[in-house]
């Protein structure tokens, strides 16, 4: 793949996941306003929400609508974090002459990590923590570990080449 092909390809990404960052924290922002009307609502009227929770059919208690709202929160934010470094990756690339860069590398074990709590963060009391999304978790960790120490050995090489030139 040539650099030009590479810069454009890069920078098509980098439009991407912008867009989907602003999706992204328009909903986490919406759960965080959902969680402050659900606190405040259960501060001014009590019985409101119960009411509204029985209406709707949730089967929830308030507790639990909160611990909900809290997991969705923190999902959305690992979501929007992992795109972001991601969008940070691909402009550093885009923005560099090869990809083999310590920034590079840093931008994938963070992308790591964010994915990584948002697989395994669960949606209680909907869906509890389960076994086969830690091992899913665990899977995508090592496969992105592995990518990470492919880019490491490429900084390496990068460097010798030019120390060598």
């Amino acid at each position: 793949m040539n650099e030009n092909t590479l810069k454009k390809t890069t920078h098509f990404i980098s439009i991407i996941f912008n867009v989907a960052s602003i999706i992204a924290i328009i909903v986490d922002i919406g759960a965080v306003i959902l969680l402050g009307g659900t606190l405040l609502s259960q501060i001014t009227r009590p019985g409101y929400l119960a009411k509204q929770i029985i209406n709707a059919e949730m089967e929830l208690v308030f507790s639990e609508w909160v611990a909900f709202l809290v997991c969705f929160i923190i999902k959305c934010s690992c979501i929007f974090l992992a795109i972001r470094y991601s969008k940070k990756l691909f402009y550093c690339i885009s923005k560099q002459e090869s990809p083999f860069t310590a920034n590079t590398t840093k931008c994938i074990n963070i992308i790591v990590i964010f994915t990584f709590a948002s697989m395994v963060c669960p949606l209680y009391p909907y869906y509890p923590i389960s076994f086969l999304s830690i091992i899913e978790g665990i899977f995508v960790v090592l496969i992105f570990r592995s990518i990470t120490l492919i880019f490491k050995y490429g900084c390496s090489l990068q460097k010798e080449i030019d120390e060598t030139l």
